[in-house]
């Protein structure tokens, strides 16, 4: 079973090259080999072997990224195709799946949209020639931030195209929240616009923040005794480091390794709750693997307070709060324990997480969160790694918050003749602002 990743705009080629480089280099590394058993040794060469099936084409020694990458700019996507780039990695992009235009789409969301119109062609002929690469396809991965014109606008634009060409394809689209302060003057109408797109065409929205991703940067920069800035990269490897530990091999009960869509299936038992948030520990600079070790049940105990706290890090917690006391409710949560030991980890699970004050009154018990395991081998450098998946309430906030500055602006007509030009009406905006205060209300009301 295949993964197509489709990079769009500048904020989806850096992430998604940076996906790829950490699914090979999460391959590559083996905590103690000299330590490793002969099952361990069979196991991890079956893990190696899903991966590469799943993210790559081989073909004579060589791994081709099944991905698309996107972009109404040459820069990116320059930087992505440049020989000197592409010798330092174990993998490459296919020509025929990078798209690439010169106009830019100025950060407007309905250029970016008219873009993937006249660009529609181009792209569903590179789809297909992955399609005809692919045995079967598990999932498809758009990645996109909300915030410009190409990535949002564009990439809302080919998220329909390929939920009409593909409509049993399940698509998890990954999608960046611009900075509260800002970085466009009209991101949160770009950002409104794409969430009401992608909520009829996406089967699952998996959210990520600028802020949480800065504020974890910092962290882990300051941790690691570094004397300098975060940057873009600090950020990028967080969200890489976190999505790939959802998408590389994870097992059920009887050790068959999992499809993604599978996965997923728990966390989505309505079709109207789709934002996913993704929390993971432990929280450590690279300088200071060597000289930590954690227990499961300190792991699960950190999580469970960041769920309760409603916090993406396990630092600056009230730790006073208790589970009747919690700031987020779920739909349902996932759990994926990645370690060399066979420790059971139900126990902590039901400890922390099997509380009804978690979950919403709509949600049975018996559904309340599923485990999956893959413990022959570590998780990068992490001796042991825990990833929640959560559909919750948590995204909400950022939501509203779009909803609330975009209603700032919309209530003076501000920038609204940028989108007028493109046929984009004040209908379109008015439909926007109902699909998404409709999707805050029922997240609130669970």
């Amino acid at each position: 079973m295949s993964c197509i990743v489709l990079q769009l705009g500048q904020c989806g080629n850096q992430v998604g090259q940076r996906v790829f480089d950490t699914l090979i280099e999460d391959n590559l590394t083996h905590l103690n080999p000299s330590k490793l058993s002969i099952e361990n040794r069979l196991s991890i060469n079956d893990y190696v072997r899903h991966s590469l099936d799943r993210f790559f084409i081989q073909h004579e020694n060589k791994l081709t990224a099944r991905a698309l990458a996107i972009d109404t700019e040459l820069k990116v996507i320059d930087q992505l195709m440049n020989e000197k780039s592409q010798s330092k990695r174990h993998w490459s992009y296919e020509k025929k799946c990078v798209i690439e235009g010169r106009l830019g789409s100025g950060n407007n969301w309905a250029c970016g949209y008219r873009n993937g119109s006249l660009a529609e062609e181009n792209i569903l002929n590179s789809l297909r020639w992955q399609l005809e690469n692919s045995d079967r396809v598990d999932a498809i991965l758009p990645i996109l931030s909300l915030a410009g014109g190409t990535g949002s606008g564009l990439g809302a634009y080919v998220v329909e195209c390929i939920r009409d060409e593909l409509p049993r394809s399940f698509l998890l689209t990954t999608i960046v929240v611009p900075y509260t302060s800002g970085e466009v003057v009209v991101q949160n109408y770009n950002s409104l616009l794409t969430l009401s797109h992608l909520y009829h065409s996406a089967d699952a929205l998996l959210v990520f923040e600028n802020d949480i991703l800065q504020q974890y940067a910092k962290k882990l920069v300051s941790c690691s005794g570094l004397d300098r800035p975060t940057n873009i990269h600090d950020m990028n490897n967080i969200l890489t480091r976190h999505l790939c530990s959802f998408l590389q091999p994870i097992s059920n009960k009887n050790a068959s390794i999992c499809e993604i869509n599978y996965l997923l299936e728990s966390l989505l038992p309505n079709s109207f709750y789709k934002l996913l948030t993704l929390r993971c520990v432990p929280q450590l600079s690279d300088q200071a693997l060597d000289f930590s070790t954690y227990k499961w049940s300190s792991l699960i105990k950190n999580l469970s307070q960041m769920y309760i706290n409603n916090s993406y890090l396990d630092e600056g917690l009230n730790w006073s709060l208790k589970p009747h006391q919690t700031r987020t409710k779920s739909v349902a949560n996932l759990f994926l324990a990645r370690s060399y030991d066979k420790d059971d980890i139900d126990q902590d699970l039901k400890q922390y997480f099997n509380h009804s004050t978690l979950y919403s009154s709509y949600t049975p018990s018996s559904d309340y969160y599923s485990v999956f395991n893959y413990r022959d081998k570590s998780y990068l450098n992490y001796e042991k790694y825990i990833s929640l998946i959560s559909n919750c309430q948590t995204p909400v906030s950022a939501l509203d918050r779009i909803v609330s500055k975009s209603w700032q602006l919309f209530g003076q007509k501000a920038y609204l003749h940028h989108y007028l030009k493109y046929d984009v009406d004040e209908q379109a905006f008015l439909n926007g602002f109902v699909q998404i205060e409709q999707v805050i209300k029922s997240y609130k009301d669970l």
